[in-house]
Formats: C-alpha cells, sequence, structure tokens
C-alpha cells in the first residue's frame, strides 16, 4: 500500500508538484483521478481544484501545506532550508511563483496554447502575446537570481524548486515558451540539474489528450 494518496490529473502543474515532493521524500504515492465538481471531488476539496491528497484518516488540500505536511510527517532528506535566511527565500519563492508566475505561464500562455485547442475551442491569441513579454520579464529576475546560486533558496533543492520545475517545463512544451526559454542561460542550467533529478523523470506526465 502507498504512504499516501494524490488526487488530480498528472498534468497538473501542482500534482506534479506534490508528487515530486513525495519522490523526494522517498516516500510512495499513489495517483488518484477525480471527477471535477462532483461531490466525492468537494469532499477532498471544498474549492473543487486540485491536488488533494489522503494520509491514512487525514486528508489535505492546498499544494503549498501538501508539501511541506509531506516534508513535516516523513523521514528521509529535508526538503524546506534549516537555516531561516534560506527557508525565508524558498517561501519567498513559492509564494513569488504562485502569484506571479503562475497566472501568465499556466493560464495565459500553456491553457490557451495546449489545452483551449484539446477541448475544441480557440486560443486566445492577444492574451497569450500580452502575456509574453511579461513571462521574459520574469525569467530575466530567475535567472539574475540563479547567477548567484544553484538552487533558488541556496545550494540544495528546496520545495521552490519543485514549484518551478512543472511550470517550466509546461511552458517548453509551447513554440513560444522554447523561444523564451532558449534566451534564458542560467535558467536552462538550473532546469538541467533539476529535470535530472530521479524525481522530476519519475513523475512526469503523459501529454494532454
Amino acid at each position: 500500500m502507498s504512504d499516501i494518496q494524490i488526487y488530480g490529473p498528472p498534468q497538473s502543474n501542482y500534482v506534479w508538484t506534490a508528487r515530486m515532493t513525495a519522490e523526494e521524500k522517498g516516500i510512495t504515492h499513489e495517483l488518484v483521478g477525480v471527477e471535477f465538481g462532483s461531490e466525492s471531488h468537494r469532499a477532498l476539496h471544498p474549492f473543487a481544484k486540485v491536488p488533494s491528497m489522503k494520509h491514512g484518516d487525514f486528508t489535505l488540500h492546498e499544494t503549498s501545506a501538501i508539501a511541506r505536511y509531506i516534508d513535516r510527517a516523513f523521514d528521509g532528506p529535508a526538503l524546506q532550508p534549516a537555516d531561516p535566511k534560506s527557508a525565508a527565500r524558498m517561501d519567498q519563492w513559492i509564494s513569488s511563483l504562485n502569484d506571479y508566475y503562475y497566472d501568465d505561464i499556466i493560464r495565459k500562455v500553456v491553457i490557451n496554447r495546449i489545452l483551449k485547442p484539446i477541448l475544441g475551442g480557440e486560443p486566445d491569441e492577444a492574451e497569450i502575446a500580452a502575456a509574453l513579454p511579461r513571462i521574459e520579464s520574469k525569467l530575466a529576475i530567475l535567472g539574475a537570481h540563479l547567477a548567484e546560486t544553484p538552487y533558488l533558496a541556496g545550494a540544495d533543492p528546496s520545495l521552490a524548486d519543485f514549484f518551478l520545475a512543472p511550470m517550466l517545463a509546461s511552458l517548453e512544451r509551447t513554440a513560444e515558451g522554447r523561444t523564451l526559454l532558449a534566451d534564458a542561460p542560467k535558467v536552462a542550467e538550473w532546469r538541467q540539474r533539476i529535470q535530472a533529478r530521479p524525481s522530476f523523470v519519475a513523475t512526469q506526465p503523459p501529454a494532454a489528450k
């Protein structure tokens, strides 16, 4: 039996973050699908989002809470820095990624370019075009930081890196994203390091259908 269950589709960036966290911690997880908006889904997550997690009879939602719980509840390598300043840097990046990066990268570009056509819709080209210079600026901020440190919170990977890795992997699946990432060498170096980790390799989602 798996140590925990993670609920949501593998293509979700936040589900991917939770799965990477479990792999990094060295615990087993079962990925369980959800019927979005159903009663059973809302029993796991009252706002009908993903992921949710179960550990025995304990149910938890919100990716930040899930990732921190996994790190605290199980033996294995620490995924959060012990040093207060490094821990604060990790928290700062998680907040920044969720508040400033996710919307432009995922909602404005990835969903428009990949998910909408799968669902039979048309991408909003104006929305994509407006997001691209903002993403370029944010990648420059990220690259400047990564020029000084191998990972977001210091010398070792932390939860912040596991939030970022799925976002940029999803961005790379778009033509616009590949162009932007090609012009961000320090981000590319970080991506090589993080994507070589077994946790990233083991949790890569299949292409959305």
